[in-house]
Protein backbone atom coordinates (compact mmCIF):
# COMPACT_ATOMS: atom_id res chain seq x y z
CA UNK A 1 0.00 0.00 0.00
CA UNK A 2 2.91 2.33 1.23
CA UNK A 3 4.56 1.60 -3.05
CA UNK A 4 1.21 2.47 -4.46
CA UNK A 5 0.32 5.32 -2.43
CA UNK A 6 3.78 6.56 -3.65
CA UNK A 7 3.63 5.70 -6.98
CA UNK A 8 0.11 7.55 -6.87
CA UNK A 9 1.47 10.90 -4.98
CA UNK A 10 5.04 11.43 -7.02
CA UNK A 11 2.58 12.08 -10.52
CA UNK A 12 1.36 15.17 -8.19
CA UNK A 13 3.79 15.92 -5.99
CA UNK A 14 6.82 14.64 -7.32
CA UNK A 15 9.36 16.44 -5.12
CA UNK A 16 7.75 16.14 -2.09
CA UNK A 17 7.07 12.42 -2.24
CA UNK A 18 10.72 11.89 -3.67
CA UNK A 19 12.30 13.13 -0.22
CA UNK A 20 10.02 11.21 1.28
CA UNK A 21 11.72 8.61 0.18
CA UNK A 22 15.31 9.81 0.07
CA UNK A 23 14.69 10.61 3.90
CA UNK A 24 13.81 6.81 4.78
CA UNK A 25 16.72 4.74 3.08
CA UNK A 26 16.82 1.78 1.68
CA UNK A 27 14.93 2.18 -1.59
CA UNK A 28 13.87 -1.54 -2.00
CA UNK A 29 11.37 -0.64 -4.63
CA UNK A 30 14.03 0.27 -7.46
CA UNK A 31 14.10 -2.78 -8.95
CA UNK A 32 10.59 -3.34 -9.32
CA UNK A 33 9.99 0.06 -10.51
CA UNK A 34 12.49 -0.63 -13.66
CA UNK A 35 11.21 -4.04 -14.56
CA UNK A 36 7.34 -2.46 -14.64
CA UNK A 37 8.65 0.51 -16.68
CA UNK A 38 10.47 -2.20 -19.26
CA UNK A 39 7.61 -3.93 -19.43
CA UNK A 40 5.69 -0.59 -20.30
CA UNK A 41 8.20 0.32 -22.98
CA UNK A 42 7.73 -3.24 -24.62
CA UNK A 43 4.11 -3.40 -24.40
CA UNK A 44 4.20 -0.29 -26.19
CA UNK A 45 2.49 -0.70 -29.63
CA UNK A 46 2.90 -4.35 -28.95
CA UNK A 47 0.10 -6.77 -30.30
CA UNK A 48 -0.49 -9.96 -28.98
CA UNK A 49 -3.09 -10.93 -31.76
CA UNK A 50 -0.19 -10.75 -34.62
CA UNK A 51 1.25 -13.95 -33.38
CA UNK A 52 -1.44 -17.22 -33.91
CA UNK A 53 -0.06 -20.55 -33.80
CA UNK A 54 3.46 -20.02 -32.46
CA UNK A 55 4.46 -23.24 -30.92
CA UNK A 56 5.55 -23.81 -27.42
CA UNK A 57 9.47 -24.53 -29.25
CA UNK A 58 8.63 -20.98 -30.85
CA UNK A 59 7.74 -18.64 -27.71
CA UNK A 60 10.38 -20.60 -25.34
CA UNK A 61 12.47 -18.42 -27.51
CA UNK A 62 10.59 -15.39 -27.81
CA UNK A 63 10.67 -15.50 -23.90
CA UNK A 64 14.25 -16.18 -23.86
CA UNK A 65 15.17 -13.55 -26.00
CA UNK A 66 12.51 -11.30 -23.92
CA UNK A 67 14.13 -12.03 -20.91
CA UNK A 68 17.70 -10.77 -22.29
CA UNK A 69 16.42 -8.09 -23.77
CA UNK A 70 15.36 -7.02 -20.50
CA UNK A 71 18.48 -8.43 -18.66
CA UNK A 72 20.19 -5.89 -20.62
CA UNK A 73 18.09 -3.11 -20.79
CA UNK A 74 18.64 -3.57 -16.05
CA UNK A 75 22.22 -3.12 -16.89
CA UNK A 76 21.41 -0.04 -19.04
CA UNK A 77 19.60 1.29 -16.06
CA UNK A 78 22.27 0.97 -13.91
CA UNK A 79 24.82 2.35 -16.15
CA UNK A 80 22.69 6.04 -16.94
CA UNK A 81 22.13 5.95 -12.88
CA UNK A 82 25.25 6.59 -12.23
CA UNK A 83 25.44 8.50 -15.50
CA UNK A 84 22.83 10.96 -13.74
CA UNK A 85 25.05 10.84 -10.73
CA UNK A 86 28.03 11.94 -12.08
CA UNK A 87 26.50 14.49 -14.47
CA UNK A 88 24.26 16.04 -11.46
CA UNK A 89 27.48 16.48 -10.03
CA UNK A 90 29.23 18.54 -13.13
CA UNK A 91 26.20 20.66 -12.46
CA UNK A 92 26.34 21.39 -8.65
CA UNK A 93 24.51 18.48 -7.57
CA UNK A 94 25.15 17.13 -4.21
CA UNK A 95 23.37 13.22 -4.83
CA UNK A 96 24.87 10.46 -4.20
CA UNK A 97 24.45 7.05 -6.81
CA UNK A 98 21.88 5.79 -4.97
CA UNK A 99 19.82 9.09 -4.52
CA UNK A 100 20.11 8.94 -8.28
CA UNK A 101 19.13 5.72 -9.15
CA UNK A 102 16.05 5.81 -6.62
CA UNK A 103 15.10 9.30 -9.02
CA UNK A 104 15.54 7.85 -12.19
CA UNK A 105 13.03 4.55 -11.03
CA UNK A 106 10.59 6.58 -9.61
CA UNK A 107 10.64 9.37 -12.58
CA UNK A 108 8.95 6.23 -14.25
CA UNK A 109 5.96 6.62 -12.55
CA UNK A 110 3.91 7.85 -15.93
CA UNK A 111 5.52 4.94 -17.80
CA UNK A 112 4.18 2.55 -15.14
CA UNK A 113 0.71 3.90 -15.06
CA UNK A 114 0.43 3.94 -18.74
CA UNK A 115 0.17 -0.02 -18.32
CA UNK A 116 -3.54 0.83 -17.71
CA UNK A 117 -4.52 1.47 -21.62
CA UNK A 118 -1.20 -0.38 -23.01
CA UNK A 119 -1.47 -3.60 -21.01
CA UNK A 120 -5.50 -4.19 -22.27
CA UNK A 121 -4.33 -2.66 -26.23
CA UNK A 122 -1.65 -5.22 -26.54
CA UNK A 123 -4.14 -8.11 -25.77
CA UNK A 124 -7.27 -6.22 -27.52
CA UNK A 125 -5.88 -4.32 -30.49
CA UNK A 126 -7.72 -5.94 -33.67
CA UNK A 127 -5.07 -6.98 -36.18
CA UNK A 128 -5.00 -4.97 -39.00
CA UNK A 129 -5.20 -6.52 -42.63
CA UNK A 130 -2.15 -5.16 -44.64
CA UNK A 131 -2.72 -2.83 -47.70
CA UNK A 132 -1.54 -4.44 -51.36
CA UNK A 133 0.14 -2.03 -53.94
CA UNK A 134 0.90 -2.76 -57.25
CA UNK A 135 4.15 -1.55 -58.16
CA UNK A 136 5.89 -2.35 -61.76
CA UNK A 137 3.60 -5.99 -61.87
CA UNK A 138 4.75 -6.08 -58.15
CA UNK A 139 2.60 -6.57 -55.03
CA UNK A 140 3.78 -4.94 -52.18
CA UNK A 141 2.37 -5.74 -48.42
CA UNK A 142 2.36 -2.93 -46.54
CA UNK A 143 1.78 -3.29 -42.73
CA UNK A 144 -0.99 -0.38 -41.96
CA UNK A 145 -0.08 -0.71 -38.01
CA UNK A 146 -2.34 1.21 -35.81
CA UNK A 147 -3.55 3.07 -38.79
CA UNK A 148 -5.64 -0.31 -39.58
CA UNK A 149 -8.28 0.97 -37.18
CA UNK A 150 -8.53 4.29 -38.96
CA UNK A 151 -6.98 7.74 -38.66
CA UNK A 152 -8.74 9.30 -35.74
CA UNK A 153 -7.51 6.02 -33.83
CA UNK A 154 -3.77 6.17 -34.37
CA UNK A 155 -3.90 9.62 -33.94
CA UNK A 156 -5.77 9.68 -30.24
CA UNK A 157 -3.07 6.66 -29.32
CA UNK A 158 -0.48 8.78 -30.79
CA UNK A 159 -1.57 12.13 -28.52
CA UNK A 160 -1.72 10.09 -25.71
CA UNK A 161 2.00 8.45 -25.80
CA UNK A 162 3.08 12.06 -26.36
CA UNK A 163 1.16 13.48 -23.47
CA UNK A 164 2.94 10.23 -21.37
CA UNK A 165 6.35 11.35 -22.53
CA UNK A 166 5.89 14.59 -21.57
CA UNK A 167 4.56 14.04 -18.11
CA UNK A 168 7.76 11.43 -18.07
CA UNK A 169 10.24 14.40 -18.71
CA UNK A 170 8.49 16.38 -16.11
CA UNK A 171 8.13 14.07 -13.11
CA UNK A 172 11.99 12.56 -14.21
CA UNK A 173 13.53 16.04 -14.08
CA UNK A 174 11.91 16.98 -10.80
CA UNK A 175 12.48 13.75 -9.14
CA UNK A 176 16.38 13.75 -10.20
CA UNK A 177 16.32 17.51 -9.18
CA UNK A 178 15.29 16.71 -5.64
CA UNK A 179 17.86 14.00 -5.29
CA UNK A 180 20.65 16.61 -5.99
CA UNK A 181 19.16 19.34 -4.47
CA UNK A 182 18.68 22.03 -7.31
CA UNK A 183 16.56 23.17 -10.02
CA UNK A 184 14.42 21.17 -12.08
CA UNK A 185 16.16 22.67 -15.61
CA UNK A 186 19.02 20.82 -14.29
CA UNK A 187 17.03 17.92 -13.34
CA UNK A 188 15.92 18.02 -17.47
CA UNK A 189 19.41 18.85 -18.48
CA UNK A 190 20.88 16.10 -16.53
CA UNK A 191 17.71 13.77 -18.85
CA UNK A 192 18.88 15.36 -22.49
CA UNK A 193 22.56 14.52 -21.59
CA UNK A 194 21.95 10.90 -20.34
CA UNK A 195 20.05 10.99 -23.71
CA UNK A 196 22.39 12.32 -26.08
CA UNK A 197 25.44 10.12 -24.64
CA UNK A 198 24.65 7.26 -26.39
CA UNK A 199 24.46 9.19 -29.45
CA UNK A 200 28.13 10.87 -28.62
CA UNK A 201 29.82 7.82 -28.16
CA UNK A 202 28.39 6.13 -31.56
CA UNK A 203 29.68 9.22 -33.33
CA UNK A 204 32.99 9.07 -31.52
CA UNK A 205 33.71 5.27 -32.19
CA UNK A 206 32.84 6.15 -36.05
CA UNK A 207 35.24 9.20 -36.50
CA UNK A 208 38.11 7.48 -34.33
CA UNK A 209 37.35 4.34 -37.00
CA UNK A 210 38.13 7.02 -40.02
Amino acid sequence: MTFLRRLARIVIRPRTTMREILDTPPDRMILPLVLLGIASGLLRGFNARSFPGLDAKTWLIVCAAMLGVIACMVLLFYAFAWLAFFIGRLLDGTGDPAAARSALAWGTAPLIWALLYRLPAAFLAPIANPARLAIQGRDIKLDAGMFGDGCFAAMLFAIIELAVLAWYLVIASQTLAEAHRFEAWRGFATLAIIAATPVLVMIAAFLSLR
